[in-house]
């Protein structure tokens, strides 16, 4: 095209003088005598600028013809193999063999098929493919002033390649030899375009070299193909996984709170394997840190990792265990990981594995078929839909085999890696179901725990309505049980005893002070009575204070001085009605004592705090007393109650006589009593 394009420029130019209308009879006028005054600024016009728009306009032309030609897409070139090869860096002199001399044409993309079992790896042989590509016509090409590029989507062998244009070395391979040309598209700067180009692929025994075929042309015409390429090779791969690998770090970190969801952590183990076969499409333009056996190693097995991971996955959302074939499956496993590892005897295929793929592709192919009736009879659509993508992998595997033994178009594009991703993409979406599944589950469960809260706090409520009512009940009947017995024992007693009294004067004379001492004791026992029902709130001062009130009266009819010596004391917290009308009963009875025996004329009332206790002392300057030395026909019934009483409130009362008189001491517990003081029953006598 253009050197047609060439031609027909070259050709009309020529002809052009003898066509020009400028030699035309308007010349001649111009010549001649008589021509116009504006002749000679036309025949200055015609020696100056005429060349030069002649110039412009072929010089555009040319450019026209030659953007039409680029880019060029080359399918075909000369072949030759030569022994000898090397994978050092070469000169940047290009060192052709003999023209001439064992070339052949051959189309592109260009395949050296490759043996079954290269047992030349290892033997150091390398030979070397050399490819010359067939430009088109350096003039046509010389005409453009934008720079070249060279593009081609694929080159794959064991070993190196080298471009030379012109003689002179423009690119040379930089990793390792396996992974040279494994998945990234050459993209070289050719600069003005060369005359020639020739490709050299140094080879690793027989394991055959691939080149796709070669578009040269500017930046313009051709790096949109190469961004296409290298993202659908290279990049997508390597951002899917990494994507992933982070949502199987958050599985991982699950796991580690939820150890019993195994599926979190093969969620985590499967994204692992995914990230670590994708990185085998990323390496290649740099040496890997470790050996590239080791790495080829790490990615063949990662697939294997992959499909024990998912498949162990399915069978855990179904909640299926397959002993035997999941035990079949940890072997095979474990058989392929230590098959090929380069210090085995089969350290020669760790380039190809081509017995371990097809073993890989087999067990795949056995799993899937396991995995499918499995989901197929649990009528899951999500493990069917994920067993089905996942039984998808075993043609593709195929395909990308073929393709790397170079039994498919070289140009093709490695299926496995976009497969892992969307197998991935299933994995996370089953997860994510799983986890909003688990979500309704629980605000189901709250739902319910909740209405039945709700119940149950209705009938315990119900309940305790009922048992309030029980309660209070029962109270009122204690309390009147309580007030029945301390009219009868109190009241009721004083007064069968005055009644005793004049029943048993036979002359009617009966003294009347006897009479009305008497009935004064029945109102202080009524009066006692109504203030022991009075609230008191743990303040025994303020109970004292009442007896105080009450027997005041009669202390000073009686001409007993009352001194009141009393210090703060802490409150009791089981001082209720029972309790505060038993400590009035015990110090009524002290009291009456003094009024009826001692012949006292002073009482001083004490109180203060003793470790545990509470003390309240009375002292009278009366005959002393000691209940040892009273005779039990002597005693009455007032001792016997004043120390049932005090048992009942687990308190104490001491008598204990000085030279002054008597010291009575009541101790009482700051700690609850622990007998029922509410109790039926617990009246006395007084």
């Amino acid at each position: 095209m253009c050197d047609a394009s060439t031609s027909s420029w070259t050709s009309t130019r020529r002809s052009r003088p003898s066509t020009w209308p400028g030699n035309t009879g308007c010349c001649a006028m111009a010549d001649g005598a008589g021509a116009p005054a504006w002749q000679p600024w036309r025949q200055r016009w015609r020696r100056r600028w005429l060349p030069l728009v002649l110039a412009m306009l072929l010089a555009g032309s040319l450019h026209g013809a030659l953007a039409q030609a680029l880019p060029w897409h080359i399918t075909s070139a000369q072949l030759r193999i030569t022994p000898g090869g090397t994978l050092d860096r070469l000169p940047p002199q290009l060192a052709l063999p003999a023209t001439g001399e064992g070339w052949q044409d051959t189309p592109l993309p260009m395949v050296v098929p490759r043996h079954v079992t290269p047992d030349e790896v290892g033997s150091g042989h390398i030979e070397t493919v050399w490819v010359k590509l067939a430009l088109p016509a350096a003039s046509a090409a010389a005409a453009t002033s934008e720079p070249l590029y060279l593009y081609a989507p694929r080159w794959q062998t064991v070993g190196r390649l080298t471009v030379y244009a012109d003689g002179e070395q423009l690119w040379q391979s930089r990793g390792g030899p396996v992974w040279n040309g494994y998945n990234y598209p050459l993209w070289i700067a050719l600069g003005h375009a060369p005359r020639d180009i020739v490709i050299r692929i140094d080879v690793m025994g027989q394991v055959g070299a691939a080149l796709s075929s070669v578009r040269i042309g500017t930046r313009e015409d051709l790096f949109w193909r190469f961004a296409v390429r290298s993202f659908l090779q290279t990049q997508f791969p390597y951002l899917s996984s990494g994507g992933l690998l982070a949502v199987g770090i958050f599985s991982l970190l699950v796991w580690l709170r939820r150890r019993d969801e195994t599926r979190y952590l093969l969620c985590f183990l499967a994204a692992g394997a995914y990230f670590l076969h994708t990185l085998q499409y990323l390496v290649g333009q740099d040496p890997l840190p470790i050996p590239e056996a080791w790495f080829s190693w790490l990615a063949f097995n990662s697939i294997a990792w992959l499909i024990l991971a998912c498949y162990l996955f399915i069978f855990r959302y179904l909640g299926l265990r397959y002993r035997r074939l999941e035990t079949a499956l940890y072997g095979s496993v474990v058989f392929l990981a230590t098959s090929t590892l380069p210090l085995s005897w089969l350290t020669h295929v760790v380039f190809l594995y081509p017995l371990s793929q097809l073993l890989l592709v087999g067990l795949n192919l056995v799993v899937s078929i396991a995995a499918l009736r499995a989901a197929w009879r649990a009528g899951s659509r999500e493990a069917m839909t994920f067993s089905a993508w996942n039984a998808m992998s075993t043609p593709i595997a195929l395909h990308d085999l073929l393709l790397q033994n170079y039994r498919i178009d070289i140009e093709s594009i490695y299926l496995l890696s976009y497969l892992g991703c969307v197998q991935l993409l299933l994995f996370m979406i089953l997860m994510y179901r799983r986890y909003i599944s688990a979500l309704d589950e629980v605000a189901q469960a709250n739902a319910n725990l909740s209405l039945r809260l709700a119940q149950r706090e209705a009938e315990l409520l119900e309940s305790h309505r009922q048992l309030r009512d029980v309660e209070r009940r029962e109270t009122l009947t204690r309390e009147r049980q309580r007030l029945l017995q301390d009219m009868h024992d109190g009241l009721g007693s004083s007064l069968i005893s005055a009644l005793r009294m004049v029943e048993k004067d036979a002359s009617g004379t009966a003294r009347a002070d006897d009479i009305a001492q008497v009935l004064r004791e029945c109102i202080d026992d009524l009066k006692l009575t109504i203030d022991s029902l009075e609230p008191v709130s743990t303040d025994l001062l303020l109970l004292l204070a009442t007896l105080r009130y009450r027997l005041g009266s009669r202390l000073e009819a009686a001409g007993i001085s009352l001194a009141w010596e009393v210090d703060d004391i802490p409150p009791l917290q089981w001082l209720g009605a029972q309790s505060a009308l038993h400590i009035l009963r015990i110090l009524q009875e002290v009291f009456t004592n003094v009024l009826k025996h001692s012949r006292a004329t002073a009482i001083r009332v004490q109180t203060c705090r003793d470790d545990d206790a509470v003390l309240v002392r009375v002292h009278d300057n009366g005959t002393p007393f000691s209940p040892a030395g009273t005779p039990p026909a002597h005693g009455g019934r007032g001792l016997a109650n004043m120390q049932r009483r005090a048992s009942a409130l687990d308190a104490a009362v001491s008598w204990q006589p000085d030279a002054s008189g008597t010291w009575f001491t009541l101790r009482l517990p700051v700690a609850p009593v622990t007998a029922s003081l509410d109790a039926p029953g617990n009246g006395l006598v007084p």
